[in-house]
């Protein structure tokens, strides 16, 4: 008999609002850091200049295609009622809500057992938290290719709000809403989208068709049936997600649309190799990815393995069954016992798990890839890789891990042996690295002087806490006054270490490394400025610019004015008007300074968009 005194206790502890609330700090105490994050200025520059061509005119990255169009269409136009920065901020907060929600509703999905009606068996209280806590800890430490989710706004976030909406409609069975949801998920990002598009159709026909029990489904031929009845299910679904999925693909594709094979090829080996090589070229990722994705692996595999030493626990509404003994072939005896555990799961894990399955094995196809192609033939690698092979594992496997630790924490399933030895382990394995996890974010967040995406590059580690500050405020300065005194429409060159000039200022640069285009035309010519403007020497040092080599530069480009950074070694003041600093201005890490012929225009003027 139930007690009265806790069922309320327990009714608020099983809220889905409690949860989501609760969700919604974590995420907020994660990713809480100052305005710009590393990618918002390559992101809201461009979502400005969508809805505002004067903001950055003349600026190649800016006036190249937009690939992601709809998330300036939508997000971008924040920006025409306030501020940039509180345009974000105001991004971030949707996004985060979005995420927020997505996620504790498809954590209350993970409770789905029935396979023909769906009904959602009794929860455990805050799943969305726990399981929560779990992924983050996974992506935040093991993330192999430097996939993120929960941080800036960018076009990423909102695809992920509703690819999580899409995998909880996929687990209750209500195929036409998440299918609707993944197509609007690559209506925002393509490339993240068909990825899980890709899963969720591989999984569903797994578990809906080849696993799934004639009987339960009420199907008399177990083959032909039960194919057109998965197909039947899927089919009005399929048509809506491709609608989504043209949305999304269509700018991409039509901004490529006059490159010719030779530029395509080019442009797919400057992605790969030269920008983005971190994120979709494995042999190239740090050593220090490597060891903490082995680490993930190797508590990926120990939880499998677990599984074939468990049983189905009653409380789950299994019946528990004898353990059967291993035969002479010990892995067989083990697989036949991690198929009767792996079966009394909920299908929501047992859909989380296959996606988890599923992002590893395109993993490892990306990683051969790259291993057979990138050094004998890097243009056809290139142009497989750019795809990002990498970064649906990055998100499904800590979802894999969670939901399994989720099974043997809450008494799912439970441990032959020490059953409740396990779940303890299980939940201080949970706990210490979550409430670590949290510590060091909310730690950094408030110790933060230097927003990410002025620290990247802008800030020398090796600089003492003092020079870096300055450094900034001279950074911040010089952007201010730029912005405040100089003509919107000139084009500059501005200095190596740095990639939030625009964010600052709204004006036109010659290139920055940060800012690659999207179009293959555009991005070739993005790789050439930056190899003519920013040269290095055999030891890897920047060399500084001399007159001539600017006078090159203005010839060549059109450029009106230069923004020097005086840590460049051995640079010296150059032999123009200088604008910036004057007599009234303190500005010792960089100077302004224009050409005299203010009024020539750009001698290569690219049509970058279709």
């Amino acid at each position: 008999m139930a007690n009265p005194k806790t069922e309320p206790v327990r009714a608020i502890a099983q809220s889905i609002w409690l949860d989501f609330s609760v969700v919604f700090c974590v995420f907020l105490v994660y990713a809480v850091y100052m305005v710009p994050s590393v990618n918002e200025p390559h992101y809201w520059t461009k979502a400005a200049h969508f809805w505002d061509p004067g903001f950055g005119k003349g600026d190649l990255f800016l006036e190249s295609g937009d690939a992601h169009w709809l998330f300036f269409a939508t997000f971008g136009y924040l920006t025409q009622w306030i501020e940039i920065s509180q345009a974000v901020w105001t991004g971030r907060f949707l996004v985060w809500i979005g995420l927020a929600s997505s996620w504790t509703f498809l954590a209350r999905s993970l409770w789905v057992v029935d396979r023909n009606s769906g009904p959602v068996h009794q929860y455990m209280p805050m799943t969305g938290t726990v399981w929560g806590i779990i992924w983050l800890c996974g992506m935040h430490w093991g993330h192999w290719a430097g996939e993120w989710v929960i941080g800036g706004c960018e076009s990423k976030g909102v695809a992920y709000a509703f690819l999580f909406l899409g995998l909880a409609m996929a687990i209750r069975r209500q195929w036409t809403y998440a299918w609707t949801f993944l197509g609007f998920a690559s209506a925002f990002h393509v490339v993240t989208g068909i990825w899980v598009i890709l899963c969720v159709a591989c999984v569903s026909f797994f578990l809906d068709f080849a696993a799934a029990e004639p009987r339960q489904l009420g199907i008399a031929n177990p083959w032909t049936m039960r194919f057109r009845r998965w197909i039947g299910t899927n089919r009005n679904g399929w048509l809506l997600c491709m609608i989504g999925v043209l949305i999304g693909a269509f700018p991409a594709l039509l901004i490529d649309w006059n490159a010719t094979p030779s530029v395509a090829s080019e442009s797919a080996v400057k992605q790969a190799y030269l920008r983005l090589g971190h994120h979709l070229v494995p042999t190239r990722f740090s050593p220090e990815r490597w060891r903490w994705f082995g680490a993930e692996l190797l508590i990926a595999l120990f939880l499998v393995v677990a599984i074939a030493f468990s049983k189905p626990s009653k409380k789950a509404g299994q019946v528990d069954v004898e353990v059967s003994k291993y035969l002479p072939n010990l892995f067989w005896s083990m697989a036949m016992d991690w198929q009767h555990a792996f079966r009394s799961f909920p299908r929501g894990i047992q859909f989380i798990f296959g996606c988890g399955l599923f992002a590893f094995a395109i993993a490892m196809i990306g990683l051969t890839i790259d291993l057979v192609f990138s050094t004998q033939r890097p243009e056809i690698a290139a142009k497989i890789l750019r795809f990002y092979w990498f970064r649906w594992n990055d998100v499904a496997m800590p979802m894999m891990i969670g939901a399994v630790a989720i099974a043997f924490g809450s008494g799912w399933i439970v441990h032959q042996t020490k059953p409740k030895r396990m779940q303890w382990l299980v939940w201080i394995a949970i706990l210490c690295p979550g409430s670590l996890l949290l510590y060091v974010r909310l730690d950094g967040a408030l110790r933060e002087t230097i927003p990410a995406g002025d620290k990247a590059h802008l800030i020398v580690k090796t600089d003492t806490p003092e020079d870096q500050q300055k450094h900034y405020r001279d950074w911040v300065a010089v952007c201010q006054w730029i912005k405040e005194n100089t003509d919107k429409e000139g084009l500059w060159l501005t200095p190596r270490r740095q990639q939030s000039f625009k964010w600052h200022t709204g004006r036109a640069e010659l290139a920055c490394w940060k800012d690659a285009p999207q179009n293959a035309v555009a991005l070739v010519e993005w790789g050439s400025r930056l190899a003519n403007a920013y040269q290095y020497n055999e030891q890897k040092i920047l060399q500084p610019w001399t007159e001539q080599k600017l006078l090159d530069l203005r010839n060549q480009y059109g450029i009106r004015y230069v923004l020097l950074d005086r840590r460049v070694l051995r640079q010296s003041p150059l032999l123009l008007p200088m604008l910036y600093p004057t007599n009234d201005d303190s500005n010792s890490t960089f100077a302004v300074f224009e050409f005299q012929d203010s009024k020539s225009t750009p001698a290569n003027n690219l049509p970058t968009k279709p």
